[in-house]
């Protein structure tokens, strides 16, 4: 039988030199569903969101009413069958909805009613951890195999209490197959820690510049979301021995620099959490790494696994493998050719890994490494032909100059900003390619 969930790769240099001692090569490893299963219009998979949201006292009388319009669009755009919690957080933490399993449209008016006095919430601090922990055993509340578990959790500020409470509760939860998606708004919005917060997850971080955005953007997420047609997705790649682990990062739907490769003990394995696969979106990721000279002929350097669920076809652990192979080459001008996809790909990941040395060289005082990376920044966009944001580093490093500092404003419009992937880098996959 076909796999339901494809995987396939791209290198960069696809044929290397025998005289090379070692070479670095970049993947770019491709993921999606199936032509058969992207038609069946009946896959799908059920979800249970829990909306974990930000009631504490800065929120303003329009944001607060903003938040209460997002949460109601999510009422009306899930499907019969989905399952909804709301938890609303500050120094307390209230259990507004617990599991609530959506019947047909126009039967839902207890629900809005529940979700229409979230203002009486409001009040307090943030307590984020406490909130993420009540989301769990919503989420567990309702105990039915195939679920696509999903946290939504905004907030406009910073956490109260230690962070990394709250960082291991979102790890936890992501190895208990839960992931978790982060927004915020407002000037004491920290995009940096929302990042590494559902990183564990492979979660999505938003920033909203305006109240009036949010029903906009919670409809974006509830549509991916009910859109599903596979879950609890991981892909789990092993490397070659003598092949050295580089860097990895997300590309598409959104990027995000996932850090160094570290391969522990002797398995050579690594094991990154995909989540959920929509039905015509494209997800893929990139690995660099380096292969050590050898003869002529063809060499695996990593196994591709990949393992899902597609609950509507009662497909449990199904699998789809790769090998990636590098071809070795004794003829100089085949080991000259390089993949223009692959290499656009990593220039646009690579930001986001800048933005991290950026962010790194202003918590060490560097200044000159500061205004390296604000140089860097600029001419890489520049080379990617986005002169608004190649305009906007030249800019912060005039500012830089002059105070000395850079806004967490600033940062978190650089993390944002460097997540955003263009339309039209990765294809989806062809069945006809693979079998």
């Amino acid at each position: 039988m076909a796999e339901e969930i494809l995987l396939d790769y791209v290198l960069d240099q696809p044929v290397v030199a025998t005289t090379q001692s070692e070479t670095q090569l970049k993947a770019l490893l491709k993921i999606n569903a199936s032509p058969r299963i992207r038609a069946a219009a009946e896959v799908r998979t059920r979800s249970h969101l829990c909306l974990v949201l930000d009631v504490s006292s800065s929120m303003g009388d329009r944001d607060i009413r903003e938040l209460r319009n997002a949460a109601k669009r999510v009422v009306e755009m899930l499907h019969p069958g989905d399952v909804l919690s709301l938890i609303a957080f500050q120094s307390v933490v209230y259990e507004v909805l617990q599991g609530e399993v959506m019947g047909p449209a126009g039967s839902r008016d207890a629900v809005l009613r529940k979700i229409d006095i979230i203002e009486h919430y409001r009040g307090g601090g943030t307590d984020m951890e406490l909130a993420l922990r009540k989301a769990e055993h919503q989420l567990n509340v309702v105990n039915e195999a195939g679920l696509t578990r999903k946290v939504l959790l905004l907030t406009d500020g910073r956490v109260d209490g230690i962070e990394g409470h709250c960082l291991r509760q979102a790890e936890a939860m992501a190895e208990r197959g839960i992931s978790l998606d982060g927004l915020g708004f407002g000037k004491d919005f920290d995009y940096k820690f929302m990042q590494r917060l559902v990183s564990f997850g492979n979660g999505f971080t938003g920033k909203i510049d305006r109240p009036e955005e949010l029903s906009k953007v919670f409809g974006e997420r509830v549509e991916r979301l009910t859109n599903a047609v596979a879950n609890q997705v991981r892909m789990k790649l092993t490397f070659t021995h003598q092949v050295r682990a580089g860097r990895g990062y997300r590309y598409s739907p959104e990027m995000m620099y996932l850090g160094t490769i570290r391969l522990p003990g002797d398995e050579r394995s690594i094991e990154i959490p995909v989540g959920s696969i929509e039905r015509d979106r494209e997800y893929s990721y990139l690995v660099t790494f380096t292969v050590p000279q050898r003869e002529v002929g063809d060499a695996r350097a990593i196994k591709a696994e990949l393992l899902y669920d597609v609950p509507a076809l009662g497909v449990v652990n199904g699998q789809s493998q790769q090998s990636i192979v590098v071809r070795y080459s004794d003829d100089p001008d085949e080991a000259t050719v390089f993949n223009g996809e692959v290499e656009r790909a990593f220039d646009e990941v690579e930001i986001g890994r800048m933005v991290e040395e950026l962010d790194r060289a202003m918590q060490q005082d560097d200044n000159k490494r500061v205004l390296l990376f604000l140089d860097v920044l600029a001419r890489r966009y520049a080379e990617l032909g986005d002169r608004e944001m190649a305009d906007h580093y030249d800019t912060l490093k005039q500012r830089f100059v002059q105070d000395k500092k850079l806004s967490m404003e600033d940062m978190n419009y650089n993390r944002h900003r460097s997540t955003q992937k263009k339309d039209g880098g990765v294809k989806l996959v062809d069945a006809s390619d693979l079998f």
